[in-house]
This record gives structure tokens, C-alpha cells and sequence, in this order.
């Protein structure tokens, strides 16, 4: 599997080319927009792994303004071109863009969204800021102290022992109920992933990305892939959902060892 750099480091020339399209067409639309003021680039393409695929491809933008009523985004940017999608979207030079319109005080209380939207957030990358309100935002807006890595991470770290207790497994084994015992480790699984962005002192990125990031990590477990490996195997079966829950009981124990050592828990 290739890593998340790697893919960087392949996708570098492409990714260039996608972040000048982005800058000019912030040019072309919205430097004569005085209600605009500022503009993010978010997505692949700020992350930096844009890549065209067989089904197209759009840049992500955010548009940032004081008051959402005082623009038309189809005015500033022409007719949306793809009505089913929840953002705005157009065609600027051969390549799709993705507008969202947000607010300074939408940006400013970002800490109140859902996690996998801080994350999104906070991987944009300025392309205008008229005030400076952008360039602040990005320092201070995403800062984790040590009181909240410490609530964040015991509270997936609870919810996985939870999930993974021996109570719970004898209940839906005596009913031979293996797809709920399956769900019950999937959703064990994405909060041991939850658990490491968090003693990472990182925000958790929406479920598509969860696992996949995990890799990058410093502090993860020697065993985190294999141990992933063998989690999300087939369970529709008692050996199969048993053997999964040892490994289950591996990866929690590693998290209580660090909780305890960390001095968040007895």
C-alpha cells in the first residue's frame, strides 16, 4: 500500500498545476468581489494528492465573506453545473471547481463543528485574505491543549473497551448474532483509529480517510498494521468473530498501557 507521502511525492506536478488553475480563477472571480474576503483552497488539492480520475475531478474552495446574504455565488461565478451536489460548482478553464460560501463567524467557531470538519479546515491553504482574519485563524483556531488531548483520547479510548468487553461479546455470541458482532468491531476499530489521531494531538478526519492516515502517525503501535489487518477480516462466523476480538483485546490493552502511562488513568 502506498503511503500518504508517496502519493505526494507522485502527485507533485499535477497537484502544482491544480493550485495555480485555483489562484487564478481567485483572479478572475473574486479579487473584484469587495464582499469577498478571503478565499481557501481545502481538499486534495490543498492536501496534495489531487489526482484526475475516470470520473473527473473538482478543486475545492471556500469562499469566505461577513454576511452570506450580500453575495450570489451564481452571480460571481456563473450557474451552478452540478445541481446534486450540496456545494456550488462551475467550469474554469477545462476543470471543475467546488465552492463553499462560509462566514468569518462560521470560520471563527470552528471548534463547534464535527471533528472531520476541523480537520478539513484546518488543511486549507489562504489564497486571499484582504483583513488578515485568515492568517490568524489558521494559527490559533486549531491549537489542542494537553487538557483536551487528554478528554478527547479516554473518550474513544472508553467507548473501544466498551464496545470490546467480554460482556458484549458473549451477548451477541449466545445469539449467534455475528453481523451485529461484526458492526460492534468495525465501530471498536474507527476508535482505536479515533484514539491515535487524538494522542497525536491531530483532529479525525472524515471515515473514508480514518484508517488510511493512521500510517503517518508517530505514535502508533509496532503492530498497527497488522493488527488493523487481522480487525477488519470477516467475522460472520464464532472462530472468526473470537479470533478478531483477541486481536481486539491486543489493541486495547497497548491503549490502556498508554493511558496509563501517560498518567490519564489508575
Amino acid at each position: 500500500m502506498k503511503t500518504l507521502e508517496e502519493i505526494i511525492s507522485e502527485q507533485t506536478m499535477e497537484v502544482d498545476t491544480y493550485r495555480k488553475v485555483a489562484k487564478r480563477a481567485v483572479e478572475h472571480f473574486c479579487l473584484r468581489e469587495k464582499a469577498i474576503l478571503g478565499v481557501l483552497l481545502a481538499g486534495s488539492t490543498a492536501r496534495g494528492d489531487a489526482r484526475k480520475g475516470p470520473f473527473g475531478f473538482m478543486i475545492d474552495i471556500i469562499v469566505v465573506v461577513n454576511d452570506r446574504n450580500i453575495i450570489n455565488l451564481e452571480q460571481v461565478f456563473g450557474p451552478d453545473v452540478e445541481p446534486y451536489l450540496p456545494y456550488h460548482c462551475v467550469s474554469f478553464e477545462d476543470t471543475g471547481l467546488q465552492i463553499e460560501l462560509s462566514t468569518v463567524r462560521e470560520l471563527g467557531s470552528i471548534r463547534q463543528k464535527d471533528e472531520s470538519e476541523i480537520f478539513a479546515k484546518q488543511e486549507a491553504i489562504i489564497l486571499l485574505d484582504r483583513t488578515g482574519f485568515l492568517e490568524e485563524w489558521k494559527t490559533t483556531a486549531f491549537l489542542i491543549s494537553q487538557a483536551d488531548m487528554k478528554r478527547r483520547s479516554l473518550m474513544n479510548y472508553f467507548r473501544f473497551q466498551y464496545l470490546t468487553d467480554l460482556y458484549h461479546q458473549e451477548k451477541w455470541s449466545h445469539r449467534e448474532a455475528w453481523i451485529q458482532l461484526a458492526q460492534n468491531g468495525n465501530e471498536a476499530c474507527e476508535y482505536y483509529c479515533s484514539f491515535l489521531y487524538c494522542i497525536n494531538g491531530c483532529f479525525i478526519p472524515r471515515k473514508d480517510w480514518l484508517v488510511y492516515l493512521t500510517y503517518s502517525l508517530d505514535k502508533r503501535p509496532p503492530e498497527h498494521q497488522s493488527w488493523i489487518d487481522a480487525a477488519y477480516s470477516s467475522v460472520l462466523s464464532r472462530e472468526a468473530a473470537e479470533s478478531r476480538y483477541e486481536v481486539l483485546r491486543k489493541i486495547g490493552d497497548w491503549m490502556r498501557t498508554f493511558c496509563k502511562e501517560t498518567g490519564w488513568i489508575g
